[in-house]
C-alpha cells in the first residue's frame, strides 16, 4: 500500500491540498436496467428511478403432488435483488512508458457496503432464529476501470447484491411500501491507493406477488410465458418490471 514518509508528508500534503480536485474521485451515476439482450449496457442512457422487488417467493419451498415442502428445493423465483450500478472514475492517467512505469491509476473494485433503511432512513433490524443478520453488511463487487480520458470519466457497470434472499425473507412488513438501499463501493488502484466511492442511496418498492406468475396458472388461462416474461433473462427474477415464471407453484 502507498505510504508517505513522515519527514516529507507536510510538504507533500500542502502541495496536494493546493491542487486536489473538488468532489469525489469515484461515484455512481444511476441504476441501469438490462437491455433486450439481457445485458446491462455500459453506455446506458436509460435508468431506473425507483426499484421494484417481489419478496413473495424469498426462501420459500413449495409443496406439490404430495411431496413434503422440506424435500423440495427453494422456489426458482427465490432471487436476491441486484442493483446494476453505472460507476465512474475520474482518476487521471499517470503511466510513464519511457521509464517502464506501469499505469497505477487503474481502479479495481473489490466490495460494497449495503445499508438497508426504512423510508425515514432508520436502520432495518434483521433477526433469524435468534441470530442477527448484520445491517449494514458487506458484499463482493468487481469490475476494473481504466483511467479517465481527458475530462471524461472512465465508466463501467458494477452489480451489487443489495437484498440477499435471507434478508428478503424478513421484509414482509414492508410489502407495498418503500425502503432505501444505501450502497458505498470500495476499490484499490494498481498503485495501492484505496478509493471509497461516494455513497449512493436508492429507493426500492417491495411487493408480494406482483412480479411472480405460476406456470400452472398461465397454462390454465392459455397464456404464453413469453407474453408475460418480457425480456426473458436467464436470472428469471421478479424485479424492476421483469416477471418471474415459477414452475414450482
Amino acid at each position: 500500500m502507498f505510504r508517505v514518509s513522515s519527514f516529507v508528508a507536510p510538504s507533500i500534503m500542502l502541495l496536494l491540498s493546493a491542487c486536489a480536485p473538488e468532489g469525489s474521485t469515484a461515484y455512481v451515476s444511476f441504476i441501469v436496467p438490462p437491455g433486450a439482450d439481457c445485458v446491462v449496457p455500459v453506455s446506458a442512457t436509460k435508468f431506473i428511478p425507483i426499484g421494484q422487488y417481489d419478496i413473495s417467493r424469498a426462501g420459500k419451498k413449495i409443496a406439490m403432488d404430495g411431496v413434503k415442502a422440506s424435500a423440495l428445493p427453494d422456489s426458482r423465483c427465490s432471487k436476491p435483488y441486484i442493483m446494476a450500478m453505472l460507476v465512474n472514475s475520474s482518476l487521471k492517467q499517470s503511466a510513464k512508458v519511457a521509464i517502464g512505469r506501469a499505469e497505477p491509476n487503474v481502479l479495481q473494485i473489490t466490495s460494497a457496503e449495503v445499508h438497508l433503511m426504512t423510508g425515514k432512513k432508520e436502520t432495518i433490524l434483521f433477526n433469524r432464529k435468534g441470530s442477527e443478520l448484520r445491517n449494514p453488511f458487506t458484499v463482493t463487487a468487481n469490475n476494473t476501470l481504466r483511467p479517465a480520458s481527458g475530462s471524461e470519466p472512465s465508466v463501467g457497470v458494477v452489480a451489487v447484491e443489495a437484498i440477499p434472499v435471507g434478508y428478503a425473507e424478513q421484509l414482509n412488513t414492508f410489502s407495498d411500501s418503500q425502503i432505501l438501499a444505501e450502497v458505498q463501493i470500495f476499490g484499490t488502484t494498481l498503485g495501492g491507493v484505496d478509493i471509497d466511492f461516494k455513497p449512493f442511496v436508492f429507493p426500492i418498492r417491495l411487493c408480494s406477488g406482483c412480479l411472480t406468475e405460476c406456470a400452472t396458472d398461465l397454462v390454465a388461462m392459455d397464456i404464453s410465458a413469453a407474453d408475460v416474461y418480457g425480456d426473458n433473462c436467464p436470472d428469471n427474477a421478479g424485479a424492476d418490471g421483469r416477471v418471474c415464471i415459477d414452475p414450482d407453484c
